[in-house]
């Protein structure tokens, strides 16, 4: 296997090239590249073709669903903000420090203190602001997350869950495995909660239908009879929602 990374101007985000034993090409949008898995058998000419292809899928999906809006953000756009996180408001505070190691403080109250090494650069000092946002609330609230689909699983569904995990991700709200395993996206902790039940709904319907077909949407339906409503939020303002 090899591995090629590079920054390109028309995207946000470095580019990842895996090279590898596979039957397929494809391209996806990791959490800080976009990643293109090409099999290691096809011709140089194939390969570059292929993630000539991507690329401009990747340009073309990132600019219309606003991907990645976050890499754009600025140490003052966080600076006394007031997030909320499944309901829950908290203040950033931000600190700056001639210390190496960045933190971050809760007293269990509704403020959240960051202490960042003040001569980082300004982008370094973002990601540091993001990661300690992402990782509190995973911490914090999984359990409450948890606790939401065992009780749409009791409510209608009503089907054995091996897991429930929250993870960071940037092109799917949720997912649903074979082994019954339910993740879901930290971001959906920002939303409104019949947005984060909608998504909820939409990976345990999978637990009995592994598709989208009729009768997939007839189970998300009976479970949430309004789900439409929360899909069409979801779509339209779901790429605006960050830490």
């Amino acid at each position: 296997m090899s591995v090629q990374q590079f920054q390109t101007e028309n995207l946000p985000v470095p580019v990842k090239i895996i090279v590898e034993s596979r039957n397929s090409s494809r391209v996806s949008l990791g959490k800080d590249a976009v990643i293109v898995r090409l099999p290691k058998h096809i011709s140089i000419v194939e390969k570059e073709k292929m993630v000539k292809q991507f690329l401009d899928w990747a340009k073309r999906t990132i600019h219309e669903k606003q991907y990645y809006q976050e890499h754009k953000l600025s140490v003052e756009y966080y600076q006394n903000k007031q997030l909320s996180i499944f309901g829950k408001a908290f203040w950033i505070h931000l600190y700056f420090t001639e210390e190496n190691k960045n933190k971050l403080s809760y007293r269990g109250d509704e403020h959240l203190h960051i202490y960042l090494n003040g001569q980082q650069p300004d982008k370094k000092q973002v990601q540091e602001i993001q990661r300690f946002l992402l990782r509190f609330s995973e911490r914090y609230f999984l359990k409450s997350m948890q606790e939401r689909v065992l009780y749409w699983n009791e409510f209608y569904f009503k089907e054995r869950i091996e897991k429930i995990v929250l993870k960071h991700t940037i092109s799917s709200w949720g997912s649903c495995t074979v082994q019954r395993k339910i993740t879901l996206s930290t971001k959906l902790l920002l939303m409104p909660l019949p947005v984060i039940d909608y998504v909820i709904v939409h990976e345990l319907a999978h637990l009995k239908e592994m598709n989208h077909s009729p009768k997939f949407w007839k189970q998300v339906e009976n479970a949430q009879p309004d789900y439409k409503v929360h899909r069409k939020w979801l779509k339209e303002n779901g790429n605006h929602v960050q830490f």
